[in-house]
């Protein structure tokens, strides 16, 4: 689980939120954003959206709708789009 790991805390420096908070079951947007957006990530990059789910410690049902919010937000929005996009190129960076 070290590549999610990794992943997870970009997300928390590139959202600029506590990696505690973020792993954290909270649910106020400002985390639950990254989070879905980590696993967008992550399942795009081929992980198994079961493995996605036991790093965040949610079933797997969890992931698929973090992933399905990420892509509707995408497609419903340039802004979404612009910041997916900046967070990809940050990943290039980072990991």
């Amino acid at each position: 689980m070290g590549k999610l790991d990794k992943l997870a805390k970009a997300a928390a420096e590139y959202y600029e939120v506590p990696f505690r908070k973020l792993k954290s079951p909270c649910r106020e947007a400002a985390y639950t954003k990254p989070r879905h957006t980590c696993q967008w990530v992550a399942s795009d990059a081929g992980y198994k959206k079961s493995d996605i789910a036991r790093y965040w410690g949610l079933d797997r049902t969890a992931v698929y709708y973090g992933v399905k919010v990420v892509s509707e937000r995408v497609k419903s929005s340039k802004y979404e789009k612009a910041e997916l996009k900046g967070f990809l190129r940050f990943l290039r960076v980072h990991l």
